[in-house]
């Protein structure tokens, strides 16, 4: 990660041009509205749950690293793109280009031209996967109590169904808004197939999994406070600091091998059977 992100900060960090077509300018300002009240949701999150319990000098909680972790995925974002280009952020979002093609074994041309976001994708990725895993985790409860019987992987199903419905639901309102295009999805699992808000039937599901994933995780946290990939850092002989560092390491191994796992991999070898790119604006370039 250091040395794909050293490599394209050395290359120099240029933003991806929207071109010359024209964007509505009702869908411009549905998209600013969007890109700055994710990134709002943001630094919410990351005050409440990070930085007022380090102001107030107390070890970070499950959801602070949880937080922090997902953060870091971040990184991975331009895998959409790993084998072939398939997906595309509007570059008239506040921009930095993409390090993507620094990414060892990077197949697709043009990695250069892969829009990062900063400030929506950030803000997208942190306020789903805490909605999703909170979410996942409340349904679970009422399972729970509701149907002592059920086994853990029937009480799950329910809570898979819910993060696939969150995902659907999102990307919609990104693709009619216009902050995203799908743009070689595998053509007979795509609704709308060669048009310009085509829709990746798959999609929701990848993204259930993967919240769903991380919806386990936080349903394994002890009385402690502790998730299951944590348990055993505090008999470590070290300071509390390090310890939480450890504990941090650990949730983003777990999420970053998750995600990578159960969204970019099955992502990548549909988007293999991929059709014809539809025709696309100049701000969805590839």
């Amino acid at each position: 990660m250091v040395v794909v992100l050293a490599r394209w900060l050395a290359h120099g960090v240029t933003s991806v041009d929207p071109g010359p077509d024209p964007f509505p300018t009702g869908k411009l300002v549905l998209i600013r509205v969007l890109e700055w009240g994710q990134l709002a949701a943001l630094v919410a999150l990351v005050w409440f749950h990070v930085g007022r319990r380090l102001v107030r000098g107390q070890r970070l909680a499950f959801d602070g690293l949880f937080i922090l972790a997902v953060l870091l995925l971040n990184f991975w974002d331009p895998l959409d793109n790993y084998l072939v280009f398939s997906f595309q952020y509007n570059a008239h979002f506040l921009n930095v280009g993409s390090w993507g093609g620094e990414i060892p074994g990077w197949q697709s041309p043009n990695g250069h031209r892969w829009v990062v976001p900063v400030a929506f994708v950030f803000g997208a990725y942190v306020w789903a996967f805490f909605v999703a895993a909170r979410m996942g985790c409340a349904i679970l409860d009422k399972l729970r109590s509701r149907y002592p019987q059920w086994s853990a992987g029937r009480r799950f199903l329910p809570v898979f169904a819910a993060n696939a419905l969150l995902a659907a639901v999102a990307e919609i309102t990104f693709l009619r808004s216009g902050a995203i295009a799908n743009i070689r999805p595998a053509p007979h699992l795509t609704a709308g197939q060669g048009q310009f808000t085509q829709w990746p039937l798959y999609n929701p599901l990848l993204f259930g999994a993967a919240f769903t994933a991380a919806t386990a995780l936080r349903w394994s946290v002890d009385e402690r406070g502790h998730s299951f990939v944590e348990r055993g850092a505090e008999q470590l002989r070290m300071g509390p600091r390090l310890q939480t560092i450890i504990r941090f390491l650990a949730v983003s191994a777990y999420m970053q091998v998750s995600y990578i796992t159960l969204y970019f991999l099955p992502w990548n070898l549909l988007s293999l059977a991929h059709g014809p790119a539809p025709e696309l604006p100049s701000y969805f370039p590839t």
